[in-house]
């Protein structure tokens, strides 16, 4: 009798052990097809270019193919929505930005998905300095004369960005946070549009990435007052940081990173972390995207995942503070 009431525990022990060996098993024959990256911003955007640039370098290390889909709406709520619910295997994929992983807890009372609870973090891919921009009529050449000119006219001066919660509109609520200012937000939806309306005077100011406006800058036809970052930017070396400029303690950049569903094997996680960190450190890749203004990271899971942490809370401190309200 004893012998036969042991067999179920034994059997018991032989179904945990095969399990056990299961996960290392998967992560070595990981991949075995083609992986997906969505990106929840279109074909070309900042987001996109940095996807595209090091998948296809992560791809040829990892010998599958990394395919690369858009899917975009809704402040990015789709995509986060569409790859929390994926099977956590590491063949879905998703890349957001600080907006969707840190700032739209705060803009909305209810999300289909929770930014630090349903996602594994992979790696942070690059952060993306922010530039202070003005058209070329506009009376301020420095940081200062623009902040002079914004206290001149409380609540009058405008600015743009590419809609509520996106980086460009959290850039200036922390300058005007920073700096005590009352100006005007007016959205665009693109930021070619942005741009366009900008160059014809028809809005004075905005913050956009460095890689949107490095052109434009050197054919005059923008002027470059600051840049976000506590440092310098290597593609525009002679334009001075906000902090530089009298904003005291200013430092923001937006970011962008990989993630997986959560629940992913730590081996595959682990596995997509060292190729994609890989993939950043490829000269190519570099030069690439170096040259358009991206500081390429290659952060880990942690301590990717404790800047999503920490950023939920800042930027959800923002988002309160200003009033920032989804159109």
């Amino acid at each position: 009798m004893q012998r036969l009431t042991r067999r179920p525990w034994i059997a018991g022990l032989a179904l945990v052990g095969l399990a056990c060996l299961a996960a290392p098993a998967h992560a070595q024959n990981f991949p075995d097809r083609p992986i997906k990256l969505i990106v929840p911003f279109g074909a070309g955007s900042a987001v996109d270019t940095i996807a595209r640039a090091v998948a296809a370098q992560a791809a040829e290390q990892l010998g599958q193919p990394i395919q690369i889909e858009n899917r975009t709406g809704a402040n990015g709520i789709i995509a986060a929505e569409a790859v929390a619910r994926s099977a956590p295997d590491g063949y879905t994929l998703f890349m957001p930005n600080d907006g969707i992983m840190a700032a739209n807890p705060a803009l909305y009372a209810r999300l289909p998905y929770d930014p630090v609870k349903d996602f594994a973090a992979i790696t942070l891919t690059s952060t993306v300095p922010l530039v202070l921009v003005t058209h070329t009529g506009f009376a301020a050449n420095t940081v200062q004369e623009f902040v002079s000119q914004a206290k001149a006219q409380p609540g009058g001066l405008n600015y743009t960005s590419t809609g509520s919660g996106s980086a460009q509109h959290l850039a200036m609520e922390f300058l005007i946070d920073g700096a005590g200012l009352k100006m005007t937000h007016v959205p665009h939806k693109a930021m070619g549009a942005a741009l366009t309306d900008l160059m014809a005077g028809t809005i004075p100011a905005m913050f956009t990435g460095i890689s949107n406006v490095v052109s434009l800058a050197r054919e005059g036809k923008l002027k470059v007052l600051a840049v976000s970052t506590a440092q310098r930017s290597p593609v525009m070396p002679n334009v001075p940081t906000l902090a530089e400029s009298g904003v005291a303690g200013y430092n923001y950049a937006a970011w962008n990173g990989i993630v997986a569903p959560a629940g992913t094997p730590a081996a595959v996680v682990q596995r997509l972390h060292t190729e994609f960190s890989k993939a950043m450190a490829h000269p190519n890749v570099r030069t690439k995207l170096g040259g358009l203004g991206f500081n390429l990271v290659g952060a880990g899971p942690q301590e990717f995942g404790e800047l999503i942490r920490t950023d939920v809370q800042r930027l959800g401190r923002l988002v309160r503070t200003a009033g920032i309200q989804v159109n």
